[in-house]
């Protein structure tokens, strides 16, 4: 009897070393040094991801042209990634909309969409800035630049259902999402992705998406592609729920890649 119960003690003790360490109280993990991940339902039937980049220990990157077209999953460019999320809303020939740079060099075809140079883009240098005054063409030194639409949150401000009022479908009803902001310091950058059209999953409106980034610290916030196209890979692996009627990743016009500097 002595034998069996020392027995089942051991084998015990050797399950709890090999359980995985329970996650911190406030819901972050880090994945990697200055990058943190947390996974959660600020509502019910919801589930959001967020991702908290340190700049000075991430760098942001954009794919190439010549990806156009492909799944994150299939990108070279998202080799040695730590995290890669979808970015630019596009057209049927996976052109992006809005203002688009690639390791210095701008895409060479911009899709014509209204109110283009009003759309809110997030350009890096050295630093990275979100400006909802964009440029016809890149300034000098930018080696990224990805649009999207609409504003989320403004010098602080979020947006409200009375903003999405006025664009129904694409902002008061609900979608997956995906979306970037920066903290007041402009040091850290905030990634929101929240999934959708799954059953009773239905995801995000913007202004529901514009309380969470603000709540996680954005000043400054835009939308990006949502919808089928919203991914997330960790590690190169797919971390978002697909929509039950798309369960494969969408080809789209680009992405953002999180790799250590």
């Amino acid at each position: 009897m002595l034998r069996l119960l020392l027995t089942g003690w051991m084998l015990a003790l050797l399950a709890g070393c090999a359980s995985p360490p329970p996650p911190p109280p406030d819901g972050w993990q880090t994945l990697a040094p200055g990058l943190t991940h947390r996974a959660w339902a600020p509502w019910q039937n919801s589930d959001v991801h967020a991702l908290r980049v340190d700049l000075g220990r991430v760098r942001v990157t954009l794919s190439p042209p010549g990806e156009a077209g492909q799944p994150l999953d299939q990108m070279p460019s998202r080799r040695g990634a730590l995290a890669s999320i979808n970015a630019s809303f596009f057209d049927r020939e996976f052109r992006p909309r809005g203002l688009t740079v690639s390791d210095s060099q701008p895409w060479p075809a911009l899709l014509k969409a209204p109110a283009t140079a009003r759309d809110p883009l997030l350009a890096c240098d050295t630093t990275c800035t979100i400006r909802f005054d964009a440029p016809a063409a890149p300034e000098s030194g930018w080696r990224l630049a990805v649009s999207g639409t609409p504003w989320l949150v403004r010098d602080g401000n979020a947006r409200t259902a009375a903003d999405d009022a006025s664009c129904a479908n694409l902002c008061a009803q609900t979608h997956p999402r995906t979306a970037v902001g920066l903290d007041a310091s402009g040091r850290q950058l905030i990634v929101l992705l929240a999934a959708g059209r799954r059953g009773d999953l239905k995801g995000l409106t913007l202004a529901q998406t514009a309380q969470l980034m603000r709540e996680l610290g954005a000043v400054q916030a835009f939308n990006l592609d949502g919808g089928g196209s919203s991914t997330l890979l960790i590690g190169g692996e797919s971390r978002l729920p697909r929509p039950l009627n798309e369960p494969a990743l969408r080809r789209v016009a680009n992405a953002l890649h999180l790799t250590p500097r």
